[in-house]
């Protein structure tokens, strides 16, 4: 952006002026303080105002000398070394209305304070403090007022807008301006030196108390705008609740003439709609945005009486069942924007934050201006027949599909964009909808055009003027552009299962402040409407947009492989091919946390997945059909996060091996206690763990059918039915009809229990191998374990099998990491009843490489129990294969082999470190148990983390730590009751064995330190872990136990420096009593 060089200067100079205004402000006071030897000199004919004024002017001269400098430099650095465009008007308009505001407020703040308390070194302690709090807390109190520094203010330059948050922004800074006014008017007044007109003292008291008032107008009107924005919000909200329970008419068709004036609009609508309802009505409803003014609502032209109450329009009309009824309505006026996400929390919405940036873009919902114009159903620009959100329960939503004209009156030339076909009669633009759409929306600027066609889908670019940044940067692929997009294009679609629904597809730049939210209940964000997605400016926030770094990046990586080097052309395709994988087709993006440069300053860096506002998936789902159900509203949301959903997602499955307690783990938790039904009502999960909470009942229902039915007949068969019912809603009891009739299974035996069960099970897999078996003249294998479900609810195992080269444990390979005939096969899901012992035997045609488990909705955690088979020499007879009952033998206590895992009451770890009292004051606590595993920066304390490498019952976790100086210790205590020769294990783990996850640099080996406590004292074991060390269970050596206690006590010390110390699991086996 611009203006982002400018206010990224302005916005360090501004935290360092003020740090150094304290000093000169109390230094000077306190050095003419000291001056009583020289009195004579000091007494001369100045008044108050003079001396305080000059030397106020004196220090704002300095920083605002200095302070140009500085930007003139940043100038420099924007012309010749930045790809953001040089606008020279953001450099005077941040000095004067970001810096010199916050420059005066210290001064006159300091000045007071010093005044009173005449102590230079308090004065500063105080307003270090001061500045400290605001850096920290009151920038996201009320909003930023009380943020002298305004950085929490969005207060960034559009391009094609201008300021993003002027008037609020301009209010916010007025008020430190006159606030500083005010106390430096107080200063003149409080100085200790002799007036030369003491009567001009109540004078200056007074005009001191003046400015602040005004100064506190300002701060009180800033504050008044958001109380204004509440009350609205809360009135409309109450008006869908009014209105909710009234019957609703259905939207057949509506064709809508639309006209701009400046920042009004003018706009005929007429709407052909029926009642689907069973029962005759009397009222009709429409919603509007409120602020639009209805002129006229006719039926053959005779006015229809209605009444106004905010967004509703109650029209007094009887209509019989599924009797049809066309009416016009005539409107104009402005947008309001409050009525729009009325279901997000006040926290998300007033939110001005992306990621850890300090730009602030701020926040706009809709345009309607002379040089753009941006209009979604969020703003209800048109009337529609059912509420577009409902804030009491948002999961009970319809998705009314009907057949949409538009007509846009436009006599300049700028581009018009919206959904369907364009034809041009004189100065009016009609788009013509051929498939039925949940909504319209509509765009209107000075567009640039780029276009192709990709398997007769018309894709098009569109691009503010001036904005082309990207063109020149891929000057080799115009030939082969067309078959990089085909090819893109053609493997998403194979890994959805669906085609492109839609005749065009458009990318449109957006002015920066436009903003969306991800609602799991709408499943994508209004940044993608049928046919569009709206990109922001410049790119700017998206990850990868930045395509000349993304080349140079790629050719570096090259160079350090020169047999892999690729050419030019390959480096371009690669930066548009990853630039679309990351915008477009992945369903989550990762957004740092924070601030970027007090990160920097810590060299911590900290981030987290949101759900993608650019997912393009929801084309292929969410705006393609609906399905509902009054009893089961998620139901259609859950259809389509399970529809979408790859069954073989090998990246999510890698890195669950060793994630902390992440959302897919938080939902899984939340389950085991509460429904999914109360989950749709619950307002405080947030959007990324409901959204894994569907997608794992998504899953687990998908799993529970193909327990029932053949997972490609139950592909095929919702492949036809959603294609049947293409851009229409169809009933629940229409989708289980045919289902029933296909499959003869009735999901309602199964969906009621899915919506409200409020436990989960628990899983205990032990004994996996595998046997080599001859099947005529072939060598096959036989995989097998044994499961126990110890809770009363049932559940379901998903078993995958990885045969060859597959992506354990080396990393997310993917296809091209396997073996050429290799194909991704299904997994194999199996019921486990309550209280239930199994065996599960699967016959494995090549020899396997690893067995993964997927619990689903389990208390298990992670989910995935990952086993890696080494050398498969035993053989057998038996090739039976399926699920079979079980015995109790593997899973009951035999004191001939005793295991004491981390999780187990006989494990303890001894911290010898004392905790920072401050530290831990200002320290946030984390909810989670369970951390990610960060090989890179250890922690210095005994921390948990969970994966599917360690060892456990039903919970794979271990401790880790930096390695330390020996104090720190682990412990695991069993007692011993048949005495006798017992060897001992550790449970190792080999991170080398991860792919590019290393644990150090080079071939260093690495050893962990144990101490066995048995009858003859006690022996230090060391135990290779870096370098290609052993993965699992490795002997300690064998030892004598009398019965009694047991220990071994693992040291943190460590081979090396910053070496991650691991403490999981410890086992006895009895191997005889010949002492």
């Amino acid at each position: 952006m611009p203006s982002s060089i400018p206010f990224v200067n302005i916005y360090l100079f501004n935290i360092a002026q003020s740090i150094i205004a304290i000093f000169l402000a109390g230094s000077f006071l306190k050095r003419d303080k000291k001056l009583d030897t020289a009195e004579v000199i000091y007494v001369r004919p100045m008044s108050n105002a003079d001396y305080i004024v000059g030397k106020t002017w004196g220090i704002i001269k300095v920083f605002v000398s200095l302070n140009i400098i500085t930007l003139i430099i940043a100038g420099f650095i924007h012309v010749f070394s930045s790809e953001s465009p040089f606008t020279l008007f953001p450099y005077f308009f941040y000095l004067l209305t970001l810096s010199i505001p916050s420059l005066i407020f210290v001064l006159g703040l300091s000045f007071v304070i010093m005044s009173f308390i005449r102590n230079q070194a308090v004065t500063f302690v105080i307003m270090l403090g001061f500045i400290v709090v605001t850096l920290s807390y009151f920038g996201n109190t009320e909003h930023g007022a009380f943020d002298f520094f305004a950085l929490t203010v969005p207060n960034m330059f559009s391009d094609v807008l201008g300021h993003t948050n002027l008037y609020p922004y301009l209010l916010q800074r007025l008020t430190y301006l006159f606030l500083g006014l005010g106390l430096l008017s107080f200063t003149i007044a409080l100085v200790n030196r002799l007036p030369l007109h003491p009567k001009k003292n109540i004078l200056l008291n007074a005009l001191g108390c003046i400015i602040l008032l005004i100064g506190m107008g300002c701060g009180f009107s800033y504050i008044a705008r958001f109380n204004h924005i509440n009350s609205q919000r809360t009135l409309y909200s109450e008006r869908y609740k009014k209105y909710n329970n009234l019957d609703k008419v259905h939207l057949l068709d509506q064709e809508i003439i639309f006209s701009q004036n400046s920042k009004n609009i003018t706009v005929n609508s007429r709407l052909k709609i029926q009642n689907r309802n069973h029962r005759e009505i009397n009222k009709i409803l429409f919603y509007l945005n409120p602020s639009l003014k209805v002129e006229k609502l006719t039926q053959k032209g005779e006015n229809i009486p209605y009444e106004r109450d905010a967004q509703v329009i109650v029209a007094e009309y009887k209509l019989r069942p599924y009797e049809t009824l066309e009416v016009e309505l005539t409107y104009s006026g402005t947008i309001d924007e409050n009525i729009c996400y009325l279901d997000i929390t006040d926290e998300e919405y007033y939110d001005t934050q992306t990621g850890s940036s300090v730009l602030r873009f701020g926040k706009a919902y809709a345009f309607v201006q002379d040089k753009y114009t941006l209009l979604t159903p969020e703003c209800l620009w048109y009337p529609t027949t059912f509420p577009p959100v409902n804030p009491e329960a948002p999961y009970n939503i319809r998705k009314n599909f009907s057949n949409y004209t538009l007509k846009v009156v436009h006599p300049d030339n700028r581009t018009i964009l919206s959904q369907g076909a364009s034809t041009q009669v004189g100065d009016t633009t009609i788009f013509q909808n051929k498939e039925q759409l949940p909504g319209i929306s509509l765009a209107i600027g000075d567009y640039e055009k780029k276009s192709i066609v990709i398997d007769s889908v018309q894709i098009e670019l569109y691009n503010f003027k001036g904005h082309d940044y990207y063109s020149q940067l891929f000057p080799n692929i115009s030939d082969t552009l067309s078959g990089l997009l085909h090819d893109i294009k053609s493997e998403y679609e194979m890994r959805k299962g669906r085609k492109y629904p839609f005749q065009k597809f458009i990318m449109a730049e957006t002015p920066i402040s436009y903003t969306g939210y991800v609602r799991n209940w709408k499943g994508n964000s209004e940044q993608l409407q049928p046919e569009i997605v709206f990109l922001p400016e410049f790119a700017t926030t998206l990850p990868n947009s930045d395509f000349k770094q993304s080349k140079k990046r790629m050719a570096e990586w090259g160079r350090h492989d020169p047999q892999r080097s690729p050419e030019e052309i390959d480096i371009e395709m690669n930066v548009i091919r990853e630039f679309a994988r990351r915008v477009l087709l992945s369903e989550e993006s990762y957004e740092s946390e924070g601030n970027t440069f007090l990160n920097l300053f810590m060299g911590q860096w900290s981030g987290t997945s949101k759900l993608n506002k650019y997912d393009l998936s929801s084309m292929y789902f969410n705006y393609a059909g609906s399905i509902y159900s009054q009893d089961f509203p998620i139901i259609d949301i859950v259809m389509n996060t399970l529809l979408k959903q790859e069954e073989n997602d090998e990246r999510r499955r890698f890195f669950r091996m060793f994630s902390g307690m992440g959302d897919n783990q938080r939902a899984a938790a939340y389950l085991n206690g509460k429904s999914f039904e109360q989950a749709v009502l619950d307002n405080t999960l947030s959007t990324e763990v409901f959204y894994e909470m569907m997608k794992l009942k998504g899953i687990y229902l998908r799993n529970y059918i193909n327990s029932r039915v053949n997972s490609d007949e139950f592909k095929t068969f919702m492949a036809d039915f959603t294609k049947k019912y293409q851009f229409q809603e169809v009933n629940f009891t229409r989708l289980n009809s045919e289902f029933i009739r296909k499959f003869h299974f009735n999901l309602m035996d199964f969906i009621p229990t899915w919506y409200t069960i409020n436990t989960t099970p628990r899983f205990i897999v032990k004994g996996i191998d595998a046997d080599q078996v001859e099947v005529g003249d072939y060598t096959k294998y036989i995989v097998k374990f044994k499961v126990y479900n110890p809770t009363n609810t049932e559940g379901i195992l998903s078993v995958k099998l990885e045969e060859g080269g597959g992506m354990f444990p080396g990393g997310p390979r993917g296809r091209r990491g396997r073996s050429a005939q290799m194909e991704d096969k299904p997994a194999k899901n199996y019921i486990i009843e309550p209280r239930k012992y199994k065996e599960i035997r699967i016959l494995s045609d090549e020899r396997p490489s690893s067995l993964s488990i997927n619990t689903n909705i389990a208390q298990n955690l992670p989910s995935d129990i990952v086993h890696t088979f080494a050398k498969i020499t035993t053989t057998s007879s038996d090739t039976t294969t399926g699920i079979f009952d079980s015995n109790a033998l593997l899973f009951e206590f035999n004191p001939k082999e005793i295991t004491v895992d981390n999780e187990d009451s006989g494990f303890r770890v001894i911290e010898s470190n004392q905790k920072n009292k401050l530290q831990s004051f200002f320290k946030k606590e984390d909810e989670d148990k369970y951390k990610n595993l960060n090989l890179w920066s250890p922690p210095s304390k005994w921390t948990a983390t969970i994966g599917t490498n360690y060892y456990g019952d039903y919970i794979n976790s271990a401790m880790y730590k930096k390695s330390g100086s020996g104090s720190n210790k682990a412990e695991w205590t069993t007692q011993i009751q048949i005495p006798g020769f017992y060897e001992v294990f550790v449970y190792a783990i080999d991170y080398p064995r991860m792919g590019w996850f290393r644990m150090g640099r080079g071939e260093n080996k690495k050893y962990q330190y144990y101490t066995v406590k048995h009858d003859d004292g006690e022996e230090e074991v060391s135990v290779e872990t870096g370098g290609r060390g052993q993965q699992g269970w490795i002997t300690l050596g064998s030892f004598y136990f009398s019965p009694g206690e047991a220990k071994v006590t693992l040291s943190d010390k460590g081979s090396e420096p910053n070496q991650v110390i691991i403490a999981d699991a410890v086992k006895w086996v009895y191997t005889n009593n010949n002492k």
